[in-house]
């Protein structure tokens, strides 16, 4: 006779379902990536029933977890490398790796490299496991002779591993017998150099047995705790006695006065599988984390991978978006070597005036945008006239002058996003001033948008202090003189103060 379950058990089961909806609803809703954390990783404690828990994100660029939201932690407090090299990767993995560039692969560490001026081209590396599935260390081939390490080489390489595994003794590798077949090895293969590691779990380093092409002793550190491992296999990890394990890292513990008696975490990975990050709890109320729990983390940890994804995305989008209006500037310098640079040193000013002002980071980012594309009207200008040594005639001068129309005619054809709609005006009435003399429309003080003029005094500023064909650039001191005498009627005074107050504390950082 099947035996229901009991009223409270349903109960509890109807609350943890509405608990995971009120959590993927706040996962579903938040774009700002601190609130996300904290919101929704104090809900993860609560619907878990742990009493801590930290979300580590993966950095690609440094290949690091950092941990983004942690119980009474700063953003970023423990950093996690995972570079710990491609054999400490092999071994974490209980796995071969087999890369064919390895100066472009995130496990490799090119610390030997620079050390000795060798250069690591192909790798190929392998874990040496005992009878019991303990790791007593790993091999590595590097550099073969003409190409890549094929699958018979990994067969190969594997045989020697059982080798030196069956005659290891005690748990350690017998040093005479890791160098015989290594180097046999290493020459039937046909490969520049070869390495034996054996494993030091009290340390957590791989230390060179035996390494061919130095007589020095190669120490690799690997212990990179329960989440770096998480996030090096792509594995789900339930440790329910974290100290008797010999992936956990203690120093936290020992640092802090907590005491770590269980653990689950679980990699975030985006829909191609890639990992983004590791979610973390600690110490279960009242027991220690089941296979319910890693079910329940599981369903939790792909909303956040999802959410993740859809922010890195973003992010990416906009990264792709500066980095095309750089080159778009970059374009417009490279008519003239003089004046090359021009409108980023405009747009880093602008920038640090609004500083300066108290901007908010989106309305700054919006100043930055319309300061890098300001003088892109640049384009409809004749080189005779951009790169003219001596003074400009009247016609010329006014034909100079239309490339803020023609700025706005250009920005006004792309299609940007909502925030930036306002950036065509922005960058074109940046020669507009307070009294009306300015161009193109001769608007005055509060019809120019208050961006526009911050990059006038940006614009002048360093216009005033960069050489050009006719002139060699003034000193700071005698262009922000010419910007006072000119405040109230041609320049904001507000914004000149400004300029002068972000000038004063970059002088203060360099000093």
């Amino acid at each position: 006779m099947t035996t229901l379950p009991s009223f409270q058990a349903i109960t509890a089961r109807c609350n943890r379902l509405e608990q995971i909806i009120r959590l993927q609803g706040l996962i579903a809703g938040e774009r700002n990536n601190p609130q996300l954390s904290s919101l929704v990783m104090k809900e993860v404690a609560r619907v878990m029933d742990a009493d801590r828990v930290t979300l580590f994100l993966y950095d690609t660029e440094s290949n690091e977890l950092r941990a983004d939201y942690g119980d009474g932690l700063e953003s970023g407090a423990i950093v996690v490398p995972l570079k710990m090299g491609v054999i400490g990767a092999a071994l974490s993995r209980r796995r071969s790796i087999n890369i064919v560039n390895a100066q472009e692969h995130a496990f490799f560490n090119n610390i030997t490299d620079k050390g000795s001026g060798y250069r690591t081209d192909t790798m190929l590396a392998l874990p040496i496991i005992a009878s019991n599935g303990s790791v007593l260390g790993g091999l590595q081939l590097i550099n073969k002779f003409g190409g890549r390490f094929t699958q018979q080489d990994e067969n190969t390489l594997a045989a020697a591993a059982r080798t030196i595994a069956e005659q290891s003794k005690n748990g350690q590798i017998d040093a005479e017998i890791a160098r015989r077949e290594i180097s046999t090895l290493q020459e039937n293969i046909g490969c520049d150099r070869s390495a034996v590691f054996r494993l030091d779990e009290k340390s957590g380093h791989l230390v060179s047995v035996f390494a061919s092409g130095t007589t020095d002793t190669i120490s690799v550190k690997i212990k990179l705790g329960i989440a770096g491992y998480v996030a090096l296999t792509g594995e789900a990890l339930l440790v329910a006695d974290p100290y008797s394990d010999a992936r956990f890292d203690a120093s936290f513990d020992r640092s802090t006065g907590y005491r770590t008696q269980n653990i689950l975490a679980i990699p975030l990975k985006t829909a191609a599988n890639e990992i983004l990050g590791v979610v973390q709890v600690l110490n279960k109320y009242g027991g220690c984390f089941a296979a319910d729990d890693v079910k329940l983390l599981e369903t939790i940890a792909g909303a956040i991978g999802t959410a993740l994804e859809n922010r890195n995305l973003i992010r990416e989008l906009d990264r792709q978006f500066h980095s095309l209006l750089e080159v778009m500037a970059a374009s417009l310098d490279s008519r003239d070597k003089l004046t090359a640079g021009h409108s980023l040193r405009v747009a880093q000013l602008a920038v640090a005036i609004a500083a300066a002002l108290g901007f908010t980071a989106e309305d700054t980012d919006i100043l930055k945008v319309a300061a890098t594309l300001h003088d892109y009207g640049k384009v409809g200008v004749d080189d005779a006239v951009l790169r003219k040594n001596g003074t400009l005639s009247a016609s010329e001068y006014q034909h100079i002058k239309t490339h803020a129309e023609t700025t706005f005619d250009i920005l006004a054809k792309v299609h940007f996003a909502h925030k930036y709609r306002s950036v065509p005006l922005i960058a074109s009435s940046h020669h507009e001033a307070l009294d009306g003399s300015g161009y193109p429309h001769g608007l005055r003080e509060h019809e120019i948008p208050l961006m526009s003029k911050i990059l006038s005094v940006a614009d002048v500023f360093e216009a005033l202090t960069a050489d050009r064909h006719y002139r060699k650039g003034m000193t700071e001191a005698a262009a922000l003189a010419i910007l006072d005498a000119g405040s109230g009627t041609k320049f904001d005074g507000r914004i000149v103060q400004a300029l002068k107050q972000s000038l004063a504390q970059r002088d203060q950082a360099t000093t």
